[in-house]
């Protein structure tokens, strides 16, 4: 009678445990990497209602499975699964905006002075015949055109009264023609030059104070945002759709399922605003999109501009797509010697800050109270040092405050960051240069910023909840996606495509472990954009964002995890791609 009785309570007990479980959607096998620190790999996972309802071994899966109901993925020795990742800044929208233009302006990293108006004659004469009044291009290399830049009589020349701006693959930099400077105001109607001066930017002037047609650092944005160009020209509701669409398809397929768009008033269109909500709202948007706000230092009002951020996020915010993010850049490019840096460059020349510290506190302290957060672009030393003054002076230490690419920090910053809840995205990949940098750089650049250029274990070693960023497509040698990023962060080399050789890192000692980047790719990237009890590993509780990638990184030799694929991509529990 007692061992019948035991028996019947066991059954008993066993199909309280059955009708307790919840029943899963879906169970995936197999070696799960979570990004948790205190418990890092697990064996099943079980999602309902696009969230991780169980995350442990198989046996305590099995209980989540129904048949008929429940997909079971057995992903056992395949690969591995791991979160999905954020991109901390890039430019997604800005390029798939510009390259799927009808009759894009295409101007090579290579293209030379004679190549670059040769293209501008040709795509000028199609916008005359199309009655359209700008232009708008990206993509001249600095470096190669500068040497031997056109003249504005040149650039007239070849753009037949179509008023043009080419911004060089920077961002930093621009040239136009005269019919930019008219309708931007720098120029009059009978060619007097009206404004030689531009807060945060150069307007370069010949020997008589006229014009050249280049431009520099926030310049650039006064003459895009002050007429040089039509928006609606350049991004119309179509171009708008198709951009964030191409963006989403690539960021899936590598592997990431969240990024902060670094210019999304981009050629001061207002479109991708209420397209991305209109995808959100129509189940199209399969990612999240945090979207920033770019301010210039000329403008005068900036208190206008929070408030007109704080209405798009209002109209136009949504679960997925997030604008909340005010833009700034604090100073220019090291490697262009606009960035704000202790010391001088080897020339003498002294590049300072395009903001204050109590200016930029009182923009912090007026944003955070709004609900909004500051996304600020800082490389030199000095400009890090004092966008960190200005959010520990006027920050709230509830919002993620950004600071964007650090070139140069000072050692005595770190702590500063991890002790005022800071968020820092850097480039991964930007420690590694590529054969020839180091030597270029030491031509007008400080060996102590040279041998140093963009740490990464150093935020790591003072606590520093670091996240990474590709800034695509800015630097087109680096790896944009997640594995190529783990790789070259932790090896230190990538080959240049040009010579086919090893490239050279800044400074060995600043290399990471493959934990530390996987947990900047990661856990940290939902961090930085306020989301990490919600998004970034794989966790109870958590909404199931992940990748089931073809094999496991921490398991290949490091020079292979660069070939690792994405095999499928999760969002909230639906898979929103498959590789072919």
């Amino acid at each position: 009678m007692r061992k019948v009785f035991n028996s019947i309570f066991i059954a008993i007990a066993l199909m309280m445990v059955v009708s307790c479980s919840e029943v899963a959607d879906t169970v995936v096998f197999g070696t799960i990497r979570t990004a948790e620190t205190d418990n890092p790999v697990a064996e099943a996972i079980a999602i309902k209602d696009g969230k991780f309802i169980y995350v442990g071994d198989k046996n305590g899966a099995m209980s989540f499975i129904k048949e008929g109901v429940t997909e079971v993925i057995d992903y056992t020795d395949k690969g591995m699964v791991m979160p999905g990742c954020t991109d901390g800044h890039a430019h997604y929208l800005s390029i798939f905006a510009l390259s799927n233009q009808k009759d894009p302006l295409v101007i090579g990293h290579d293209d030379g002075k004679a190549e670059l108006l040769k293209k501008l004659d040709e795509a000028a004469q199609k916008a005359v015949a199309n009655k359209k009044h700008s232009m708008f291009s990206m993509g001249w290399n600095y470096f190669g055109i500068m040497a031997d830049k056109p003249t504005l009589a040149e650039l007239d020349a070849a753009t037949h009264g179509v008023s043009t701006v080419l911004l060089d693959a920077t961002g930093h930099h621009v040239l136009c023609n005269s019919e930019c400077l008219r309708r931007s105001g720098i120029l009059g109607d009978d060619g007097e030059v009206l404004i030689k001066e531009i807060e945060g930017g150069l307007l370069e002037l010949d020997e008589n104070g006229y014009p050249t047609g280049y431009i520099n650092e926030r310049a650039t944005g006064y003459v895009i945002r002050m007429g040089g160009v039509d928006p609606d020209e350049i991004v119309d509701d179509a171009l708008a759709e198709t951009a964030i669409i191409k963006s989403q398809e690539l960021l899936l397929s590598t592997g990431y399922v969240s990024f902060v768009e670094g210019w999304s008033n981009n050629y001061n269109t207002p479109r991708f605003y209420p397209t991305a909500k209109r995808l959100d709202d129509e189940g199209k948007l399969c990612m999240l999109m945090s979207m920033t706000y770019e301010v210039e230092p000329w403008q005068k009002n900036i208190s206008e501009e929070i408030d007109h951020l704080a209405s798009l996020k209002k109209e136009y915010g949504t679960m997925h797509v997030r604008p909340e993010y005010l833009k700034i850049f604090m100073d220019g490019c090291v490697e262009n010697c606009t960035g704000a840096m202790s010391k001088p460059y080897k020339d003498g020349t002294i590049y300072k800050n395009f903001w204050s510290v109590d200016r930029l506190a009182d923009i912090t302290r007026e944003c955070n109270s709004k609900d909004l957060t500051l996304h600020i672009h800082s490389m030199g030393d000095v400009a890090i040092k004092e966008v960190a003054d200005a959010y520990i002076k006027g920050g709230d230490g509830v919002h993620r405050n950004c600071i964007v690419h650090l070139r140069n920090p000072r050692k005595e910053d770190y702590k500063r960051f991890a002790d005022n809840n800071i968020a820092c995205t850097g480039g991964f990949t930007w420690h590694v240069a590529e054969n020839g940098a180091l030597e270029t750089l030491s031509e007008f650049l400080d060996e102590e910023y040279v041998n140093h250029s963009y740490p990464i274990k150093s935020f790591f070693d003072a606590g520093v909840k670091v996240s990474s960023h590709s800034d695509y497509p800015a630097n087109e040698n680096s790896p944009q996606d997640p594995f190529g990023i783990m790789e070259v962060s932790v090896s230190g080399q990538m080959i240049d495509p040009a010579t086919g050789a090893p490239t050279v890192v800044f400074d060995p000692d600043e290399l990471v472990t493959l934990d530390q980047v996987f947990q900047a790719l990661t856990i940290n990237g939902a961090w930085q954009v306020g989301l990490e009890k919600e998004r970034g590993s794989i966790k109870v509780g958590k909404w199931a964002d992940f990748v089931l990638a073809d094999q496991d990184v921490f398991k290949c030799p490091v020079t292979d995890i660069h070939k690792t694929k994405v095999v499928s991509t999760y969002f909230e529990g639906k898979k929103v791609y498959q590789a072919k």
